[in-house]
């Protein structure tokens, strides 16, 4: 018997406008825009940047309640419901690129399995770029009105998923945990070749949004130098939207790199849609654990993955197109890959992690509440945690591998 429907874990806001009204996030494409349609009652996250930026602020907008939680399907019910020729909104948990890039392979996966389903995202954020490469899929930005609502049959929260309420110090795979928890099969891969005869397009992408993970400096200017004796243009991608990017940028300038000859560095991409192109259209990429080395699972674009706290094996799960380089620190109170993806703190408010201060998983029960701007200028540049360290090492080695898949061309 199917279980009967239950409230999802996260509340959204209800909410009027009186009058007409669009809105989409600066770093998703223009497409994605969302307008109203003159719906009497509109839905968004409570904690979405709409609810708490836009309309409180907003003439004519009417805050209904702050607790509204839809009517979901239960976690243990998912495999056992038949989709086909059914209509379902799947409530998105966070917009993190790579989580989103592991459910966007999934709903590939269920889009084949069920043929004539209809699928629509809510809550896709800034990660909305990413669900456009799943074909007929409808992306609710960040509120769907109640008249869109109601053509959906079955309402499905994603954060119901186990390990999701850990992803923060223990990373999942998405795409596989959820095939396996709606009994489906991931769609096939098809292996992606260097070409051959052809200049390379070789794109770097050191910056994660962690100095957990974030690559050393040093370590890309060995590989940057390496790589301008090949016929290749390299591309090293920075992130605008980090604080930090100045300075790793002035890094890599101090340590020789300099746009020219075959080198170019840009600061970022206006839209997560821009990086989405970029990481297709390259023919082999060096990236940290971040966001675009999930994206490239979508191309299965080849290259080489650097891994420091997170396990390189859970987070590439049966995507082969990278790879995989696991830092192999290990010191007094912590080996690599240790499982975290963020910084913690200490209750006396030092940040950073075991190995960095010294200190044992139990005395960091916390995520950092502030920010320390120059803590982490120091950590994405001259003082990187230990694992991240660890790669510097590694460089002659690295560089050997990279230069092994390149002979392939």
């Amino acid at each position: 018997m199917p279980r009967a429907p239950h409230p999802s874990r996260k509340t959204f806001t209800r909410f009027a406008s009186k009058q007409p009204f669009q809105f989409g996030l600066p770093n998703v494409s223009s497409g994605l825009t969302q307008t109203s349609d003159n719906s009497p009652i509109y839905f968004t996250r409570a904690t979405s940047l709409l609810r708490r930026q836009v309309l409180a602020k907003a003439d004519g907008v009417k805050i209904k309640s702050d607790n509204y939680r839809f009517q979901v399907l239960p976690r243990d019910g998912w495999g056992e419901r038949d989709f086909s020729g059914k209509s379902v909104l799947f409530l998105i948990p966070d917009d993190a690129l790579g989580d989103c890039v592991g459910m966007a392979l999934f709903l590939r996966a269920l889009k084949k399995r069920f043929g004539d389903i209809r699928i629509g995202v809510l809550n896709a954020g800034s990660a909305s770029d990413i669900f456009v490469l799943v074909q007929g899929i409808e992306i609710f930005q960040l509120f769907i009105s109640s008249a869109q609502l109601k053509r959906f049959d079955h309402v499905i929260d994603l954060s119901e998923m186990e390990g999701w309420r850990d992803i923060a110090t223990m990373p999942v795979n998405p795409e596989e945990a959820l095939c396996e928890a709606f009994g489906i099969s991931p769609i096939p891969l098809e292996k992606r070749q260097l070409p051959t005869g052809a200049r390379l397009k070789i794109g770097i992408v050191p910056m994660a949004s962690s100095p957990l993970r974030t690559l050393p400096p040093k370590l890309v200017s060995e590989v940057t130098k390496m790589l301008t004796n090949r016929d290749c243009d390299i591309t090293i991608v920075l992130n605008a939207y980090q604080g930090v990017m100045k300075d790793y940028k002035a890094a890599l300038s101090d340590l020789g790199i300099r746009t020219g000859r075959n080198i170019r560095v840009i600061d970022g991409f206006k839209t997560i849609g821009d990086l989405v192109k970029f990481v297709g259209q390259q023919d082999y990429l060096v990236v940290a654990d971040s966001g675009p080395a999930h994206i490239s699972k979508l191309f299965q674009t080849p290259g080489i993955g650097l891994y420091s706290s997170a396990d390189a094996k859970t987070l590439q799960g049966r995507h082969t197109n990278l790879r995989a380089w696991q830092s192999d620190f290990t010191g007094p109170h912590c080996s690599a890959p240790c499982g975290l993806a963020k910084l913690r703190a200490t209750p006396d408010g030092k940040i950073g992690c075991m190995g960095s201060l010294g200190l044992p998983i139990t005395a960091l029960p916390d995520t950092p509440e502030k920010s320390d701007p120059e803590l982490a200028r120091a950590l994405v540049t001259n003082k990187p945690v230990p694992c991240v360290a660890r790669l510097e090492t590694d460089i002659p080695a690295i560089s050997d591998l990279i230069s092994q898949d390149l002979a392939k061309a």
